[in-house]
């Protein structure tokens, strides 16, 4: 019987790294975050997206491999704050194991792969190139740049067909793109800055867990929970 394949495209624009940094645009402040703790000089806000939430903000298909938790980090404005994945692990509550983020790669390669395993519906994205003359707002610094080149993409559904869209190299492609521009940056920070960390586990309905970050011997753990 021929597999029927339904497609549509929702088109979005995200920043390439031609045109602005990475990241989320930081709350005010760390106490508007679900939950927050205080450092030494720094503090830091989190929010555990649920599976409905991860729909809602991520094109790719961010449920199939991980769980995708905000993070705010605020630095002392006296002093630049290092600022790397290696920090964050998520822990289950009571539980001795724990995770490390994923690269925005490596999340966007098991999407790839749980596509190819024959889902009966499976997601994927479609891409294009174009031109922005607005301004974008940089974490980092807190200004705001210039536009310039841009990735457009979209989504697309795919039924019963598990060679069909959603698979390939270039869609990988895609996905890590969007997963990489909506990513914690790394790096120096002397301003407030916020993004998506990617945890390799599967959302569980009313899971508890821990999000410990670990800056210059000192430890911070958020409790975070899915609804």
């Amino acid at each position: 019987m021929n597999k029927l394949i339904l497609a549509f495209t929702l088109f979005y624009s995200v920043s390439s790294a031609l045109a602005g940094p990475k990241g989320t645009v930081p709350r005010s402040a760390a106490e508007q975050y679900p939950v927050h703790a205080q450092g030494d000089g720094f503090s830091v806000g989190a929010k555990l997206l649920s599976r409905r939430d991860a729909r809602k903000t991520f094109v790719s298909d961010v449920n199939s491999c991980c769980i995708a938790v905000e993070i705010a980090v605020y630095p002392n404005k006296a002093q630049p704050l290092n600022i790397s994945l290696n920090d964050f692990v998520l822990r289950l509550k009571n539980s001795e194991s724990a995770v490390k983020a994923s690269s925005p790669g490596t999340a966007a390669a098991s999407i790839q792969k749980n596509a190819k395993s024959g889902r009966d519906i499976s997601v994927y994205p479609t891409t294009g190139v174009g031109y922005s003359s607005g301004s974008v707002y940089d974490p980092v610094t807190g200004t705001r740049q210039g536009g310039g080149v841009y990735t457009q993409t979209g989504v697309g559904v795919g039924v019963g067909e598990p060679n069909g869209p959603g698979v390939s190299d270039r869609d990988r492609g895609v996905m890590e793109t969007e997963l990489a521009e909506k990513a914690l940056p790394e790096g120096s920070a002397l301003s407030p800055i916020a993004g998506y960390i990617y945890f390799p586990v599967s959302a569980k309905k009313k899971a508890e867990y821990q999000l410990e970050y670990v800056s210059d011997g000192h430890k911070l753990v958020l409790p975070v929970h899915v609804e």
